[in-house]
């Protein structure tokens, strides 16, 4: 048996592989018939995305939630997420997904920026200048 050696790059590259999860792990006929027609569409909105789309049938509002959020946020029940109710029978699976990949999107560029996010601009702020003051000295 043979293991591949795995490079740094490797390791530190990030490919991102959003996914659809259905929580708690079933639907009920009608709305799994609308999650299937839409499915691949979904799929392909969340296909390079940090974050996954989650479904999850609430049996006594006769209704579903679809929730986008990372799964380590969603885990914990922290961090930034956007959710969303349909009619357990409408067709609206794909476009409220595209919605609410939208309002996430929206919503992470306008959070504030945390210290190291500040020191990592500031840093290549001054990098800029200087790397210009040794282009204007030649």
């Amino acid at each position: 048996m043979q293991v591949q050696n795995i490079t740094n790059s490797q390791l530190n590259s990030q490919n991102f592989q959003g996914r659809i999860d259905i929580i708690p792990g079933d639907l009920s006929y009608e709305p799994a018939k609308y999650v299937r027609k839409a499915y691949n569409a979904m799929e392909n909105l969340i296909k390079d995305k940090p974050y996954n789309i989650y479904i999850r049938q609430n049996h006594k509002q006769n209704n579903v939630s679809l929730i986008v959020q990372r799964e380590d946020h969603f885990i914990k029940n922290k961090g930034i997420k956007a959710e969303g109710t349909v009619s357990k029978n409408a067709d609206l699976y794909e476009s409220l997904a595209e919605h609410l990949i939208g309002v996430y999107d929206q919503k992470v560029k306008n959070q504030p920026m945390t210290l190291g996010q500040k020191i990592k601009n500031g840093l290549k702020k001054i990098g800029h200048k200087l790397l210009k003051t040794f282009e204007i000295e030649e």
